[in-house]
């Protein structure tokens, strides 16, 4: 095991097939006791990229650890490390769900057993005495959702776990992965729902055709503010470079300015400033990921 919060590392880590360039030379680091998003559409590389760090498929070049071990040389140690929600699941569909949670509980010694029937009966309401082919997608998603959630790991990789659940299952999962950070594990959390992702993530990871575009650090995103001014007549005043204030965008005489740095200071420096017009909000994850993904994005865009 490595000794530093480098958990999960990429280096390089590239998956070519012969028609498709799958990855293309991911470089990240992962880190210990965080929730980390990864987002893009369908064929941005994502599942490509858990699969790979599962040691299920060889990489083309680079490489990537999990814990230490090397993904694919090392593949039964990583998985000892991780409990992994694939996207699409398969299922023993002639075994009850108590059945088939005792399976794959089964795989880790019985550890987990108890906490995964008291997930699936008392969490997420389901009659594990039923065969699981009476049971709809949603339930089967949230069958396997309670064995990941109760598997004693280090690494839960959740490839799309809200997929298929109502709202009111969505938002318990999503208290189960915060529960999962407090109690020390780290979590990869890859999905469409901007929101979601943007609730629980401590990290996201924007990828596009194969490439991963940008990291941002979703505490340093919460405390932005977006301000749209409009000075008054005269000469536009000198902004402060202490006040963290800086330029996104100019239409005519507005300006649209990005705020990271204290409050009281940059109300001091508004109070006394020649202002006609001001509005001040937050920037939600969508205007970021539309920023690699949106209508006039060009298609060879660069990562930022």
């Amino acid at each position: 095991m490595v000794d530093d919060d480098r958990l999960i590392v990429t280096e390089g880590l590239t998956k070519v097939y012969p028609r498709v360039r799958a990855l293309q030379s991911l470089s990240m680091t992962i880190r210990r006791r965080e929730v980390f998003g990864l987002l893009g559409p369908n064929g941005s590389g994502k599942t490509t990229t858990l699969r790979l760090l599962l040691g299920l498929l060889r990489p083309t070049s680079g490489r990537a650890t999990v814990g230490g071990f090397e993904c694919w040389r090392q593949s039964l140690e990583v998985r000892r490390l991780v409990s992994y929600l694939q996207g699409e699941l398969r299922m023993y569909g002639s075994m009850t769900g108590q059945g088939l949670l005792e399976l794959l509980c089964d795989l880790r010694d019985g550890v987990g057993l108890d906490r995964a029937v008291a997930i699936a009966e008392r969490i997420m309401k389901l009659e594990l005495g039923r065969r699981v082919r009476t049971y709809s997608t949603g339930m089967k998603q949230k069958l396997a959702l309670a064995q990941v959630f109760a598997d004693p790991v280090e690494i839960l990789i959740l490839d799309e776990p809200t997929s298929a659940l109502d709202p009111s299952a969505r938002a318990t999962v999503l208290e189960l992965v915060q529960e999962a950070r407090a109690q020390g594990q780290t979590v990869i959390f890859s999905g469409h729902v901007l929101a979601e992702v943007e609730q629980v993530a401590d990290r996201v990871a924007i990828m596009r055709r194969g490439r991963l575009m940008h990291i941002e650090d979703m505490h340093a995103r919460r405390s932005l503010r977006m301000l749209l001014i409009r000075f008054g007549p005269g000469p536009e005043p000198v902004i402060p470079p202490e006040l963290e204030l800086t330029e996104r965008e100019r239409n005519g005489e507005a300006r649209l300015m990005e705020h990271r740095g204290e409050l009281t200071p940059l109300l001091g420096w508004l109070a006394t400033a020649p202002i006609a017009d001001l509005a001040i909000g937050t920037e939600d994850l969508r205007s970021l990921y539309d920023r690699f993904h949106g209508p006039n994005v060009p298609d060879e865009e660069v990562p930022s």
